[in-house]
């Protein structure tokens, strides 16, 4: 059993934590699987001129952020944290459920995207896509309109022993623009921080409170998004689809230290390896809100064709 006075589930871990976690659902106490413990972390001896500076030390993986704090990814099981006098400890969640979590998970071994999944037809729909794209609007309104989410930001694709590739389940929230709300149903939602909090970029951070999957999601497919007058998908090559694997991972947005040619060359095997196993397309989405969230039966019907190809 953990001392930790907090416990909770996020990527389909079970987590033991010094620091209460907003956003992820609390679950009864027992051993922890990952432990996130307050610890005295020495900074850098600059100070770097971004939000964000990762650095790859003796201890493990260290992230720093401006005015927050300093979080080490000591190893696959456990994440010390040392947060500024001044933060807001109600708003760790942004940092830790972010950032410092898409490199644990790419620790353990999993292909962790910068994108959105939705649970449509019993599989896992990854969105990707540039900034403007549309990829959370597009993950919000197939949502709101009663498609279970995923996970939103950090997705993790994981290759089980039997060859199958999953999406683990993050947790229950996610940002929202301010014409999204009209959306989703009253009382459907609890806002943690509004869109003028200084860590949203213009955006809610909203817990959802439907249930989402607890256990993690067999992959359908992954979509790269474009805008257009209709929907339509067109499949990716096999070296169009390493090309996004690797464009839309996590752990390259990090900066310089992520991309060294050692890195980079761990996260393009691992990206071809289950390259040869995935099915994407681009995916192009009509402009209206109100005409993305008839997505969902389109996708879902798409894949059962794709099904009855295979």
């Amino acid at each position: 059993m953990s001392g930790a006075g907090f416990h909770f589930r996020a990527y389909g871990l079970t987590i033991g934590s010094d620091f209460e976690v907003l956003e992820a659902e609390a679950v009864v106490p027992s051993r922890p699987e990952l432990t996130i413990r307050r610890a005295d972390i020495p900074g850098s001896v600059f100070r770097f001129d971004d939000f964000r500076n990762y650095r790859i030390t003796p201890d493990g993986d260290l992230i720093e952020f401006q005015d927050v704090g300093r979080f080490l990814v000591r190893n696959p099981t456990a994440i010390e944290v040392d947060v500024e006098p001044q933060f807001d400890r109600r708003l760790i969640g942004m940092p830790l459920l972010g950032p410092v979590f898409s490199v644990l998970l790419h620790r353990q071994g999993l292909l962790v995207l910068h994108g959105s999944a939705v649970m449509i037809g019993g599989t896992a729909h990854v969105f990707l896509g540039d900034k403007g794209s549309g990829k959370s609007t597009t993950a919000a309104a197939l949502i709101a309109s009663g498609f279970p989410l995923i996970s939103d930001d950090v997705v993790a694709i994981e290759r089980l022993s039997s060859g199958q590739l999953v999406v683990r389940p993050g947790y229950p929230a996610m940002k929202l623009d301010k014409h999204m709300f009209s959306s989703f149903p009253k009382g459907s939602y609890t806002v943690l921080q509004p869109d003028d909090g200084c860590y949203t970029a213009g955006k809610s951070r909203v817990r959802l409170k439907a249930r989402m999957p607890r256990a993690a999601v067999p992959l359908g497919r992954i979509h790269c998004l474009a805008r257009g007058t209709r929907n339509a998908i067109r499949p990716l090559s096999q070296p169009e689809k390493l090309h996004a694997l690797i464009r839309f991972s996590h752990y390259p947005r990090l900066g310089p230290a992520a991309n060294v040619p050692a890195q980079t060359a761990r996260l393009f095997a691992r990206a071809a390896a289950l390259a040869l196993h995935i099915d994407a397309d681009i995916l192009t989405v009509k402009h209206s809100l109100e005409e993305i969230s008839q997505l969902g039966p389109f996708l879902a019907c798409e894949t059962e064709n794709a099904r009855a190809f295979t």
